[in-house]
């Protein structure tokens, strides 16, 4: 038999139970939904079910559990809420009117992991901000860096736009997967604000058809890696698969404004795939950050690194106290390649830096060769006695090359001190290291 029930929201208990009963039965019946049930595919208000000046935690899970559509709707005052965790939505829609501002109740996050909201095996679920503001209580957090500003956690379709995120214990946003769902899927973010959040922008852990548009990731800091973006898995079984960046700004971090975290991931991992186009970066990492000082950082595992190809397209680095590129990555890894990339007044923080520096990945284990970097169409200026490439090898020789490092580059600098500079290591070991450089003087 077929039982087929039109229900616009949430199925609730009796549903179920009258169901089960039908299907014993061995009846086909279509059972429709009476009028007084007809709520259940609304668009309600939360301040209908109360606002309250002090928490309004009761009220927006009494409207998003039986309703479709549910509006934060603009009050005298801020929208204060304890910790929101919603488990196993499906097709809802949270809009909030403009000028909203929706705030971690003070003293309220006690726990490490308490978030603003987190989504948890989650899927159909739309966002829309309207300008308005997700803020917590940053200084409050003196212990921990997991107070998400918004988790989506083993979740899928799912859309968020139009927001300001400020001031969380953790990162502004944070995509993951949960348990044995390994990943979140088709999340669409478009049109954010991340600011003054205490360790990322944005965290990406385990993700696949992800797409961040006309986003700004901008002062992260108060706990390490304090970067605008971190794409760090956490284990081999983690996935980076189709993550795109498109027209978004990573700026005055504490850390980079671009980290590639990819240690976790093995040759035994999935390739990953990801793509940077018309993005723009600036001023990122501080002195007091004891991270390596650049605005973009790649790496991967030592020995057994994951595959896969990373693109940077059309993207501006304008003004810059550090270098470009810092990688320990081996050229088995993942492949990069930078196209039309534009970086400018950069290495400004003192003499005797580099534009691209590259590690030995192991200086006590026989490792490398480093590499797997193409530049196509780059342009870099800068005024201090810098070099452009740094390539540091280890006393104990453990380097065991720099392979397949290959383009076109034009260096704008009146200090160029060399345009390849090698630190305990024998160039004569490189192999298809073929960039052709063109040098120009003045500022």
């Amino acid at each position: 038999m077929r039982l087929k029930v039109y229900n616009l929201g949430v199925r609730p208990r009796f549903l179920r139970i009258v169901e089960k009963f039908l299907q014993s039965k061995g009846m086909l019946i279509v059972f429709l939904i009476s009028a007084s049930l007809m709520s259940f595919g609304q668009t309600v208000k939360v301040s209908d079910f109360g606002f309250n000046t002090d928490d309004n935690k009761p009220a927006f899970y009494k409207a998003i559990r039986t309703n479709d559509t549910i509006i934060i709707d603009k009050q005298n005052s801020e929208w204060l809420v304890s910790p929101l965790t919603l488990r196993n939505l499906e097709n809802k829609t949270i809009i909030f009117e403009k000028d909203v501002i929706f705030r971690a109740k003070p003293g309220a996050y006690t726990s490490t992991s308490d978030c603003l909201l987190k989504f948890v095996d989650c899927k159909n679920v739309s966002i829309i901000g309207n300008g308005a503001l997700l803020t917590m209580n940053k200084q409050e957090y003196v212990d921990g860096e997991w107070r998400m500003g918004l988790s989506f956690m083993g979740c899928r379709n799912i859309s968020v736009s139009n927001l300001t995120i400020s001031s969380s214990g953790g990162d502004g946003i944070y995509i993951d997967g949960y348990k044995d769902t390994l990943y979140s899927e088709n999340i669409r973010i478009d049109s954010i604000i991340s600011t003054n959040n205490k360790r990322q922008g944005i965290s990406i852990i385990s993700a696949k058809d992800v797409w961040v548009k006309n986003s700004v990731f901008t002062k992260t800091r108060g706990t390490l890696p304090e970067a605008g973006l971190d794409i760090e898995p956490d284990k081999e079984t983690d996935v980076v698969i189709n993550v795109n960046f498109d027209h978004c700004s990573f700026t005055n971090n504490n850390h980079s404004g671009i980290v590639l975290g990819l240690d976790n991931l093995t040759d035994q991992s999935k390739p990953v795939s990801i793509n940077f186009t018309d993005c723009y970066l600036s001023m990122n990492h501080d002195v007091s950050n004891r991270y390596p000082a650049a605005e973009i950082i790649v790496s991967s595992n030592a020995f057994n690194p994951v595959r896969g190809k990373v693109t940077f397209k059309d993207i501006v680095v304008d003004s810059s106290k550090w270098g470009l590129i810092y990688s320990r990555k081996p050229s088995k890894a993942y492949q990069v390649s930078f196209k039309n990339l534009s970086a400018k007044n950069i290495c400004q923080q003192k003499d005797g830096m580099s534009v691209i520096y590259l590690e030995v990945p192991d200086y006590y284990k026989s490792s490398g060769p480093l590499g797997g970097f193409s530049f196509e169409d780059v342009y870099v200026s800068f005024n201090t006695k810098s070099s452009f490439f740094t390539i540091r090898g280890s006393s104990l020789g453990t380097l065991n090359g720099v392979k397949n490092v290959t383009g076109n580059i034009t260096v704008k600098s009146p200090n160029l001190v060399k345009l390849i500079e090698y630190i305990k290591y024998n160039p004569n070991k490189n192999s298809n290291f073929d960039v052709e450089f063109t040098v120009k003087g003045g500022g």
